[in-house]
């Protein structure tokens, strides 16, 4: 039997392919089970998704007939990355189809994963799948060797999950397909990187046309192959927009940080142009201990580094 009508099989009758574990959590009486997956952790351009499904626990529904697992023959398609893009966007619809089965997906864009970082921006986006579910789940799977911090539901990371777990599977193949449909979207509004082709993963496709027409809005800052294409100017107002409250850099570290070190006068210059309040250029003064010029004036560059500073000791 193909892959493909394996799975068909098994959502259209509802007959889920449970594992071990999964048969372990139910028979120790969780009501509602759940697991969550994420996809994009690894892209150059776009958001990271991530999506939570979630079942009732069979055992508690003797008619149901989710209690009917087993199909030892569907045990090796468990793992998404076996299914062809068809056979994903096939079930995907299927489980939308399904009403026993619970799911939301969660994106994280650029913007806050160059802020955040990227561990921190898919823990987000797995909290935000997990939040818009109702009701919440009483145990979480998650694929991968760390759980979610402070979660008030019992839970377990399980290393390759998605190929050993039946809920992370779908979880994968759910935020795998609805990211795929947003990237393919982007594509129309910013043509020319091949973005419903690759993704927005580090293809050579997507690396030749980084270089030839540079990186747009929803290209990652924060990753080396994005940065090293960004103009000097929005490569000094990243850098500079990473400074914390409270700390300082000077014009030398931000050029060093470019990776063109001798570059501090053109980075004072940059800096001293920049008109928008999102980047705290008052946090960039010479290594000499002198502030540094300000496009507000001095006092006001002053006053802001001094009230930042002592912000931070009231908080320390």
């Amino acid at each position: 039997m193909s892959a493909r009508l394996c799975y068909c099989r098994i959502i259209l009758d509802v007959k889920m392919i449970f594992s071990n574990q999964e048969k372990l959590v139910f028979k120790q009486g969780y009501q509602i089970v759940a697991g969550i997956d994420e996809v994009g952790r690894g892209c150059l351009a776009g958001p990271v998704a991530a999506a939570v499904v979630a079942i009732s626990n069979p055992r508690s529904n003797p008619r149901s007939d989710l209690g009917n697992i087993g199909n030892p023959g569907a045990t090796s398609f468990r793992d998404s990355k076996l299914l062809s893009e068809k056979q994903r966007e096939e079930i995907f619809e299927m489980v939308k189809q399904e009403p026993r089965i619970e799911w939301r997906v969660s994106f994280v864009w650029p913007k806050v994963i160059d802020r955040i970082n990227i561990w921190q921006a898919t823990l987000l986006a797995w909290q935000r799948s997990l939040k818009k579910l109702n009701p919440q789940p009483s145990f979480l799977f998650l694929d991968g060797k760390l759980g979610i911090p402070r979660l008030k539901i019992a839970q377990q990371p399980i290393i390759k999950g998605d190929q050993k777990i039946f809920l992370l599977s779908l979880a994968s193949i759910m935020a795998k397909v609805s990211r795929d449909r947003l990237m393919a979207r982007l594509e129309k509004k910013y043509p020319g990187y091949g973005l419903a082709q690759h993704k927005g993963y580090g293809t050579k496709l997507h690396f030749k046309r980084l270089a030839k027409i540079g990186p747009c809005l929803i290209h990652r800052k924060s990753f080396q192959p994005v940065f090293a294409n960004l103009p000097f100017t929005e490569k000094v107002y990243y850098i500079v927009s990473q400074i914390p409250r409270g700390q300082i850099m000077t014009y030398q570290q931000v050029a060093q940080k470019i990776g063109q070190p001798r570059a501090y006068r053109a980075v004072g210059n940059t800096l001293n142009k920049n008109r928008s309040r999102q980047v705290p250029c008052h946090r960039v003064v010479c290594s000499d201990g002198r502030v540094g010029g300000y496009n507000r004036g001095i006092k006001e560059k002053k006053r802001l580094l001094e009230l930042e500073r002592n912000k931070k000791f009231d908080k320390d």
